[in-house]
C-alpha cells in the first residue's frame, strides 16, 4: 500500500494514497469569526468552499503555526476534506504483513486503522473519513452555507 506521510507539530501520520486527491501549499483560506481552533478556515477550489481541517490542534491541541509553505492535503474520499499539516515527509510503500496492529494509546481517537513503521517511529495510518463525528460534519455544512451565502454577496 502507497502513504503519504505528513507531519503534525510533534508526529507524523501516514494517509492511504488511494484517499489523497492534491497537495496545496498553503493557499489563501477564507474565516468566519468564532471557528473551533480545529477548523483552519475554508479553501475556494473550483466554485466550492471545503473545510481545511488544522490536524495539529485536532490531535495535539494546539493549532499549527501559520506559515506560506505548509501543505494543505486535500482527500478525496466521501465527505471531501483538506487537513493542514506542519509539513508533508513524502511516500512510502508498506506491504500489509508490515502493519502493526493498535494498541488503545495508538488509536488516534479512532481514527487510525492499523501502524507502520518509518525510521526508528511507529507512524498511525489514519482513515481520513473518520476524522469527524456527525455533529462536527452537520457544523462543517452549516459554516460552508455561510461562507457560501458570504461568497455569492460578494
Amino acid at each position: 500500500m502507497k502513504l503519504l506521510v505528513a507531519r503534525m507539530k510533534k508526529r507524523r501520520l501516514a494517509l492511504p494514497l488511494a484517499s489523497v486527491e492534491r497537495v496545496l501549499l498553503r493557499p489563501r483560506l477564507e474565516t468566519l469569526p468564532d471557528l473551533p481552533a480545529w477548523l483552519a478556515g475554508f479553501l475556494q477550489l473550483a466554485q466550492s468552499s471545503m473545510p481545511v481541517l488544522d490536524v495539529a490542534a485536532l490531535f495535539e491541541g494546539e493549532p499549527c503555526a501559520w506559515d506560506l509553505y505548509n501543505p494543505i492535503v486535500v482527500t478525496q474520499d466521501e465527505g471531501r476534506l483538506a487537513l493542514l499539516f506542519s509539513a508533508v515527509d513524502g511516500l512510502m510503500e508498506a506491504a500489509p504483513e508490515e502493519f502493526r496492529p493498535l494498541q488503545s494509546q495508538d488509536s488516534f481517537q479512532g481514527v487510525a486503522a492499523a501502524l507502520v513503521q518509518r525510521s526508528q517511529e511507529w507512524v498511525p495510518i489514519i482513515v481520513p473519513r473518520l476524522l469527524l463525528i456527525d455533529q462536527e460534519r452537520r457544523k462543517l455544512e452549516h459554516w460552508g452555507q455561510v461562507m457560501k451565502a458570504r461568497q455569492e454577496r460578494l
